[in-house]
């Protein structure tokens, strides 16, 4: 586990360097807004068709070389970014970076395959904490060496990008070397479809009422952060006139508490109120802050609301997937988690573009009550959640 965190630690950072700053990239390219949501989503909807696909792949031939071509592609997507020069070239990377970013489900197979059955969640937290950890180092190192490439006449993507290319490889060469495979060897995986078009693993989501729940509730939390991404952005340059080392600091800020809650305290809070209660009092602190930042006019009282998302972020994800996890057949669990994670990254295509819009419509309100909305609806699925001990 700690190599694979490691590995994932490391892509991670790369991921951090790049994603929260897209729309500074596009707006430069001349992006609209439509546009500029479109580059945040291509990388997931990459995720959407690849990631069951890794995961079905990773049942077959194992974890670890799965983990390795999708961190060859990661690599290879951050150095054409390093070196775009128009929106064409910059939706190509993302593509390519989005079939690389997909072996996550695959990540949280091996943790299931080397944790145990009855404290998933903490192993989860791991794959969250990366996250919280990438984005913790990944704005500041980007807006530094964006700011010494300007000021030496280079284009402000090349030194992230380079940078991020190199972690991404850097991965692959600690995965190559000490990552074992995890994959149980009597393990018999399914055949057929590809999970995502597979109608025979989607009836048996929809006969089990909390595979078919987690899955909801997957799907709006992350339709919800993934639009938070793109309108907390658009708000904080349109009302607070943030520049890009701004939205670093506030991303760093968000990080940090993403990353404490899911790399130590997400397993004791789990073991308090119980799985359901992580995810109830997740979705609440989402909701609350999504309904409280078009309200907010001060910087410090914005790092308030933030906080409260963070919250948010930090327990639904991991608890959510865990629970998946600790419901699916041992001989599917990389398919459902894949499955997972591309039902997530269809939500993560879909919330930049409905975010975007409901901006246009309505501002910040329309964007953020919004996404209040389908919290409020994660909340009342968990809420009615059936879990088993």
């Amino acid at each position: 586990l700690a190599v694979l965190f490691l590995t994932v630690f490391i892509d991670l950072i790369g991921f951090g360097m790049v994603i929260p700053f897209l729309s500074f990239y596009a707006r430069e390219y001349g992006a609209s807004g439509i546009a500029v949501g479109a580059v945040v989503g291509i990388y997931s909807i990459m995720q959407f068709f690849f990631a069951p696909v890794w995961g079905r792949l990773s049942d077959r031939v194992g974890r670890r070389p799965v983990i390795l071509i999708s961190l060859t592609a990661s690599c290879t997507g951050y150095l054409l970014f390093a070196f775009t020069h128009s929106l064409t070239v910059l939706f190509a990377s993302r593509v390519i970076a989005g079939i690389g970013g997909a072996n996550i489900g695959t990540a949280q197979a091996y943790i299931a395959d080397t944790t145990s059955p009855e404290n998933p969640a903490k192993g989860m937290g791991l794959i969250g904490a990366a996250f919280g950890l990438g984005f913790i180092l990944g704005p500041p190192m980007s807006g530094i060496l964006a700011a010494i490439g300007t000021k030496h006449g280079l284009a402000g993507n090349l030194l992230p990008g380079l940078v991020a290319a190199g972690l991404s490889f850097t991965a692959f060469l600690v995965a190559l070397s000490v990552l074992a495979e995890s994959k149980p060897k009597d393990l018999v995986p399914r055949s057929g479809l590809p999970p995502q078009f597979d109608r025979r693993l989607w009836r048996e989501i929809g006969s089990s009422p909390l595979l078919a729940s987690l899955m909801a509730g997957l799907f709006l939390t992350l339709l919800a952060v993934a639009g938070m991404e793109i309108s907390v952005t658009l708000h904080a340059r349109d009302r607070f006139h943030f520049r890009q080392l701004d939205m670093a600091y506030l991303f760093l800020f968000m990080g940090v508490i993403v990353a404490g809650i899911q790399g130590g305290l997400i397993g004791r809070f789990v073991k308090r109120v119980g799985e359901k209660g992580a995810i109830v009092v997740g979705a609440a602190a989402f909701t609350a802050g999504f309904a409280l930042i078009p309200t907010v006019w001060r910087v410090p009282l914005l790092y308030v609301v933030a906080f409260l998302i963070a919250i948010g972020q930090g327990l639904c994800y991991p608890v959510l997937t865990a629970l998946v996890s600790k419901v699916a057949p041992e001989n599917e669990r990389g398919s459902l988690l894949g499955l997972a994670t591309s039902v997530g990254s269809l939500a993560r295509f879909l919330g930049p573009l409905l975010s975007g819009f409901l901006y246009d419509l309505a501002g910040a309100a329309g964007a953020f009550y919004g996404g209040g909305v389908l919290m409020l609806t994660a909340v009342l699925i968990a809420s009615r959640m059936k879990i088993e001990d």
